[in-house]
């Protein structure tokens, strides 16, 4: 059994019965060498009765109430593939993605998965905001890595979990790829999202991971960030509430790591994800090759701290954040005004501008938006991979 596809899944019959009949109607797989698995939460809709109806070898793991998507993890013993292809009820691999991410896995051993592109139905992508993390319902992972280390934490009901995953896989000392032409859909189908509890979730578990697993020189500075981040996202969407049970949970989980010993995260592991050095050796090159001394930063994203140390150790002047979100009006990073676009452009002559969104779903359209105000020099801190047939066949 090469590749065995999980799925989580909760009252959400008809998405995932679309998804099943994609796998078993354009499968890349040899027949036989693969097979599915459904965990369902506790549905109430008939999903499980449906399944089995329609597709009676799909294996199904019943569990008796909603546990998240941290529940996916209880398929990853009893699956019988070499290697596990995870899924959401509504995503699925287009083409030949499963088969490429297996002939990669399979020449590869030093690396543990394989994350792909994801595009959403109006065309737009969907990514991590560090391309170093797996996206969980777009990835092809080694059985044999998760055997080591385990799955899901159950404390990532929703939101993060796939970032403890992938911190604790480059800590082991495997590496996790990204390729844009191993490609997945995700049909985004509405239902069951609650934006109060993404928010608390967000903040909260993004807090638990600074806790964790970041070094003490680095602890409290992602902690101010994120905490300022995402908090400022859920007040602009009226979830205040939320935000404020979010850090009283993310307290306790604080106290709770501190106590109980913390995962922190060796220097290349954090240096492999967070990529501070690489930031700061590619901005210093930039600014000496282009003479820089002033630049916009581009955008609050949720790595912006490794892109304004960069430039601050490059001794170039900061003039702004640019980010159009309504969310960052009137804020401040680090005493550098966070402004729209057009304002960003119109305090001081700028040399150049530094995309700080790495997002892989994003970074493009940064890109577009800064062209509009300024035609000098614009740096991106990433760029695509493919894996191309010919690179595979070699490598074969």
């Amino acid at each position: 059994m090469k590749c065995s596809y999980v799925i989580v899944t909760h009252n959400r019959r008809q998405p995932l019965l679309r998804t099943l009949s994609i796998l078993h109607c354009s499968q890349s797989l040899m027949s036989g060498s693969w097979e599915a698995w459904v965990v369902d939460n506790g549905s109430t809709d008939g999903t499980v009765e449906a399944v089995n109806e329609a597709y009676p070898n799909v294996k199904i793991i019943l569990r008796p109430s909603n546990e998240g998507v941290w529940a996916r993890s209880y398929a990853f013993d009893q699956a019988r593939g070499e290697y596990l292809i995870l899924l959401d009820d509504d995503s699925y691999p287009i083409d030949d993605a499963a088969s490429r991410s297996i002939g990669y896995l399979d020449i590869h051993p030093e690396c543990a998965a394989v994350v792909g592109r994801v595009v959403l139905p109006d065309g737009s992508l969907e990514a991590c905001a560090f391309p170093t993390v797996m996206l969980s319902g777009a990835v092809c992972l080694r059985k044999s890595v998760l055997a080591k280390m385990g799955g899901f934490r159950r404390e990532f009901f929703r939101k993060a979990g796939e970032y403890d995953l992938s911190f604790r896989i480059w800590q082991a000392g495997y590496s996790i790829e990204r390729f844009e032409d191993v490609v997945y859909r995700h049909d985004k189908v509405a239902g069951g999202r609650n934006a109060a509890f993404s928010h608390r979730m967000d903040l909260r578990n993004n807090l638990i991971l600074v806790e964790r697993y970041l070094p003490r020189r680095f602890r409290r500075k992602y902690r101010r960030d994120w905490l300022a981040r995402y908090a400022a996202l859920g007040r602009h969407d009226g979830c205040a509430p939320a935000i404020l049970r979010a850090r009283i949970e993310a307290m306790l989980w604080r106290w709770r790591e501190a106590i109980g010993g913390r995962s922190t995260l060796w220097p290349q592991t954090v240096e492999h994800v967070f990529g501070h050095q690489e930031q700061a050796n590619t901005i210093a090159r930039w600014v000496k090759a282009y003479d820089i001394r002033k630049v916009v930063i581009a955008d609050c994203a949720k790595t912006l701290f490794a892109t304004y140390d960069a430039c601050r150790r490059a001794k170039v002047r900061i003039v702004a954040v640019a980010d159009n979100h309504p969310a960052y009006a009137n804020m401040n990073y680090r005493r550098v005004p966070i402004l729209d676009d057009r304002a960003a452009f119109t305090l001081d002559q700028i040399d150049g501008v530094v995309i700080a969104n790495i997002n892989p779903a994003q970074i493009d359209a940064v890109a577009e938006r800064m062209r509009k105000y300024f035609d000098g020099p614009i740096l991106r801190l990433w760029q695509p991979r493919v894996l191309g047939v010919r690179a595979l066949a070699a490598a074969a």
